[in-house]
């Protein structure tokens, strides 16, 4: 009895961490679709603004801002999607 009960949550929590698997798969699937344009928006940003600052070092401001942008977002969405 113990052996049956111990087989169906070794089942359920199976199936349970291959689900999450696939939501995560798909997570990386979307977030690499995204990567490209975000980027090259960032880029243009920096461009602009470090040519308007005249600093121009744009590989240091493309992550920068995409840092800062991402930190934002996730913290916006922790707050909306509390439990």
């Amino acid at each position: 009895m113990r052996i049956l009960k111990t087989r169906r949550s070794f089942r359920k929590e199976f199936k349970r961490q291959i689900k999450m698997a696939i939501i995560a798969a798909i997570g990386f699937t979307i977030a690499y679709a995204w990567k490209e344009a975000i980027f090259e928006i960032m880029q243009k940003v920096a461009i602009n603004l470090g040519n308007s600052t005249g600093l121009g070092y744009t590989p240091l401001f493309t992550p920068l801002l995409t840092t800062i942008l991402g930190v934002i977002l996730i913290f916006i969405l922790s707050k909306i999607f509390r439990e």
